[in-house]
């Protein structure tokens, strides 16, 4: 009689910290997108716009573009944000731009040319502007991209358009990517409900083509 009481408490014991473990490991797991349901889903698009004007003995305009998202998750909104240029001047013009900086959550990059900009020595850590766009292309689940519309600006009323776009679809076939990077997305905006997810910081060149 007492070993079959002993085999009866062994069944109920056994079953209930299994399913405690098992809670402990979806509620950590999907964290990430309890956070999710909580976030407004409006598109953010920013529109800024140009006029480029060149001068006797200017060749080139520059302008330091500081961009932000709030919040990032899986299944985000795609997030925009546009510059356009209008060119009233009689001259064509070609357009580029330099990566300074990123900050993706609690990690920071400084290139180069951003390092320059700041009056300070580079340092063994720093990447090219390029190295840096392909960093935020490649290297998250999540892709942060900048493109021009064209590389010339025609004279008189020539319009071209850079765009920064930050994509994170729902469904890229990355699950475990995705809840990583989303866990910690969830963590950072906890420990810092005031700071932004994602913080660029751009140079925008505008250089005079000869006559």
């Amino acid at each position: 009689m007492e070993e079959q009481e002993k085999k009866k408490k062994r069944i109920l014991v056994g079953p209930s910290k299994l399913i405690f473990l098992v809670l402990l490991v979806v509620s950590n797991t999907f964290a990430w997108f309890i956070y999710a349901t909580k976030i407004d889903s409006n598109v953010s698009v920013h529109v800024r716009a140009w006029n480029v004007l060149f001068e006797a003995g200017d060749n080139v305009v520059t302008d330091m573009i500081n961009i932000t998202v709030d919040s990032i998750y899986p299944g985000m909104d795609d997030y925009e944000y546009e510059i356009t240029a209008h060119n009233r001047s009689d001259v064509s013009a070609s357009l580029s731009y330099e990566i300074l900086s990123a900050r993706i959550l609690d990690q920071e990059y400084i290139t180069t040319v951003g390092r320059a900009a700041l009056g300070q020595q580079p340092v063994a850590t720093d990447l090219t502007s390029a190295q840096l766009e392909a960093k935020l292309a490649n290297d998250y689940p999540f892709s942060i991209s900048v493109d021009v519309s064209g590389n010339v600006i025609a004279l008189g009323d020539g319009e071209e358009t850079y765009t920064l776009s930050v994509i994170w679809p729902y469904e890229n076939n990355q699950d475990d990517v995705d809840t990583y990077w989303g866990i910690n997305a969830y963590q950072f905006k906890e420990s810092n409900p005031l700071d932004p997810s994602i913080t660029l910081r751009i140079k925008i060149i505008i250089t005079q083509n000869p006559d």
